[in-house]
């Protein structure tokens, strides 16, 4: 059995911790909520890959730490949910990320523990994690859509944008 076989075995307890997740990081612009999100999925991949960063700096690019295939992974995840929630993928790569969300979000780790509560509350693997945020990323796009606040085209770019951006990031330093 592959990750994406587990996740879709165990999805109900992962869609609850997505829920929970969307909770905190609900703010007034659903953008910054799908990149938050996003960014802690990429987080999550970095941080599984037992990468040392006590050499490196903060906010620094890290490439090569994340295998193509994982991304792949992620990106087959990402579209299977958008397909099965009416969100269509089809010419998916048309839409610009707005420009006023095109920075990484240092922050994203002051949310890194209540994330991780959270999975640990609802029994939730590690491996599980990046699909998890992930989920919760596809809330937001799905919420933006149904409310008429983003186009989900959009919501779908910035949320492979931000899995990128998280995890070829070095993070900083949580503040909680």
């Amino acid at each position: 059995m592959n990750i994406l076989d587990s996740v879709q075995k165990d999805f109900a307890i992962i869609d609850n911790a997505s829920q929970e997740f969307c909770q905190i990081l609900l703010n007034d612009d659903v953008k910054k909520s799908i990149a938050l999100a996003a960014e802690m999925a990429g987080l999550k991949l970095l941080r599984a890959a037992n990468v040392d960063f006590s050499r490196l700096e903060s906010g620094a690019v890290l490439l090569g730490a994340i295998p193509d295939e994982t991304y792949d992974l992620m990106q087959k995840f990402i579209f299977g949910w958008a397909r099965s929630n009416g969100i269509s993928t089809f010419s998916l790569f048309k839409p610009k990320i707005p420009r006023d969300i095109t920075n990484y979000f240092p922050e994203v780790t002051q949310f890194e523990n209540q994330f991780i509560d959270i999975c640990n509350q609802n029994t939730i693997k590690a491996e599980y994690y990046p699909f998890v945020a992930a989920t919760s990323a596809m809330r937001f796009v799905d919420a933006g859509k149904h409310y008429r606040f983003l186009d989900a085209k959009t919501g779908l770019a910035i949320t492979m944008y931000y899995i990128i951006s998280g995890s070829k990031t070095v993070p900083y330093q949580s503040n909680m």
